[in-house]
């Protein structure tokens, strides 16, 4: 009998990656007197730079291509997917705001975000991803303990008759026939209180 293939999900389709680097020159100079370095610490590692705000930055130095409507409205539409290891910059977008950003890369009329520069710009192949099949069971155990748990968050009392009736509203599709009879649920409270 054939093995059924498991099903792969695409994750970031139609995404861009911008490397960049620490700016030189007089903007990068104006950057890192803006942000000096504690002592005994590389130049490099002085700021913790968030991707975010790295993203925004490179939107507001783009969008002022007026000039150029095709990249204002790229930039525009693209929206930030993620920031790895303190350089990369991961961006979405429709394919036509891509190919337009790409465009403005060959044309060297992209700009970087302030104190940076764009070492190179490319296209990353969407990332595919293996889900993890859940069980269909869960332990009467934990149901116990997540259920206890969120009556004591809740400042709720916890006692036998209160705690069924918290499984009931929780699991309301699954009905009263399926509650561990009292014995149960004590057997598996002493087994599971700390001594």
């Amino acid at each position: 009998m054939p093995q059924k293939m498991e099903k792969f999900l695409q994750i970031a389709p139609h995404s861009l990656a911008i490397i960049l680097g620490p700016a030189e020159g007089p903007a990068g100079e104006r950057s890192r007197a803006a942000q000096p370095a504690p002592p005994n610490q590389p130049r490099q590692l002085a700021r913790h730079h968030i991707g975010y705000e790295i993203f925004a930055d490179f939107k507001a130095e783009n969008m002022q291509h007026f000039w150029n409507k095709k990249v204002t409205a790229a930039v525009a539409e693209t929206f930030f997917l993620g920031w790895i290891d303190e350089q990369v910059l991961l961006i979405q977008g429709k394919e036509e705001h891509l190919e337009a950003l790409r465009e403005g890369w060959t044309r060297r009329a992209l700009r970087p975000p302030s104190g940076f520069h764009i070492r190179c710009l490319g296209d990353v192949s969407p990332i595919s991803m293996s889900p993890i099949s859940q069980s269909q069971f869960i332990p009467l155990g934990e149901i116990l303990c997540l259920a206890i748990s969120a009556m004591n968050s809740a400042r709720k009392p916890v006692t036998q008759e209160a705690l069924m009736e918290h499984l009931t509203t929780c699991f309301p599709v699954l009905g009263r026939a399926w509650l561990p009879t009292r014995q149960a649920l004590l057997k598996v409270t002493v087994v599971r209180t700390p001594r």
